[in-house]
């Protein structure tokens, strides 16, 4: 297959620069095991340092997909977790409300536990000590009303991931951190996906002690307004800010290569070709569940919607992919093995920038279009 990246898709991007779209972008397109572009635009921000492959990206939401449900993945494989528990079983009795004891892990997967989709918990929690910001989170999560009975509506909720995590980090008694190096990036040699973990400050303007990390550069994310300077290297979720920079929601950073190899793994689990992990689970996940009627999601993973999908309109219906609020996204086709990760800092200089929205679809249009072309030739 020709891999020069087509002439229409590079002058796309860069339009979308001169558009301010993004700062800078990366591009990932593979078939099976096998990348057929990687194509990298723009800069770090404006007049910093241009993109490479090994440039990290905040993945945002992309830590949903990346690390949370694949553990989960794994822990109900080795039969460390039923999917179908109710979440009481894994807290203290009398601290999960009645009116969540009905709340199961399938619906915080499903994103239909009833749960809201939101709440800035970070201005209540930025004044507790940070070795109380857990524990007062989960507080705060469990006395937030449900929008509905469980399975009754569908709703993307980061607050379902934050208890997701938390559910995790108990069970096994480590943190999220460790669980992700320990059973996905170690055993994978992925080393280009990690979070960043610092000592959360109890003023949300002093810079954290984040570790430094040699040479490795970050793309910006925003001029932040409620820490007053342009976060780069440091997690923009507010939220997971206050715990630290590790979350079940948002705390990941990466390449689109490190994304690549454990999406890869993740096919090949699916296809049959590793049984490492149970394939049967996987494609569970991996399934559409129906739950609530018109809702797309699967568990934890999203699938192309009839129209305005952020997907575009070649993918096929047996589709999975999920998206981050940095402007980060992945979408794998599992009919036809085609992968395509799309990273970018669409929230550079302020998140209010939605140009995106219209970009993304586009260039998964014209990548699809481009392999169907070639692969007629």
């Amino acid at each position: 297959m020709d891999r020069t990246l087509p002439p229409h898709l590079e002058e796309v991007f860069l339009h979308a620069l001169e558009d301010r779209v993004f700062s800078g972008a990366s591009l990932l397109v593979a078939a099976p095991g096998d990348i057929l572009y990687h194509r990298n635009w723009g800069a770090t921000f404006r007049g910093g340092k241009p993109v490479s492959d090994d440039t990290r990206f905040d993945l945002a939401s992309l830590t949903k997909a990346l690390v949370t449900v694949p553990l989960y993945v794994w822990a109900v494989t080795t039969g460390g977790l039923d999917l179908d528990s109710r979440i009481s079983a894994f807290f203290p009795p009398g601290l999960v409300p009645p009116g969540k004891a009905a709340v199961t892990l399938r619906h915080l997967l499903n994103h239909c536990s009833g749960l809201p989709a939101y709440h800035p918990f970070y201005l209540e929690l930025i004044g507790t000590p940070p070795p109380r910001r857990k524990a007062a989170l989960l507080s705060l999560i469990l006395g937030t009303p449900l929008l509905d009975a469980p399975g009754r509506v569908s709703c993307y909720s980061d607050l379902g991931f934050l208890l997701l995590g938390m559910i995790l980090e108990s069970t096994f008694g480590k943190s999220l951190e460790s669980l992700a190096a320990e059973i996905l990036f170690e055993p994978l040699e992925i080393k280009s996906l990690h979070y960043r973990p610092f000592t959360a400050p109890t003023d949300p303007e002093p810079l954290p002690d984040i570790p430094t990390a040699g040479t490795v550069e970050f793309v910006a994310t925003e001029q932040c307004p409620w820490r007053r300077r342009l976060i780069v290297g440091e997690v923009d979720d507010e939220n997971a800010y206050c715990l630290g920079g590790v979350a079940g929601h948002a705390g990941l950073f990466g390449t689109a290569f490190g994304i690549f190899r454990l999406l890869s793994f993740l096919m090949d689990v699916h296809s049959g070709e590793n049984a490492s992990w149970s394939q049967a689970v996987l494609r569970e996940f991996w399934k559409m569940q129906g739950i609530v009627p018109g809702s797309t999601w699967a568990l934890g993973y999203d699938t192309p919607s009839a129209s305005g999908s952020s997907s575009g309109v070649c993918f096929s219906p047996r589709s999975v992919g999920h998206l981050g609020f940095s402007g980060t996204s992945f979408w794998i086709d599992l009919d036809r093995g085609i992968m395509v990760i799309l990273l970018t800092n669409r929230i550079y200089p302020k998140r209010e920038n939605e140009k995106l929205k219209a970009f993304r679809p586009l260039v998964h249009n014209l990548v699809m279009e481009a392999l169907h072309a070639t692969s007629k030739r």
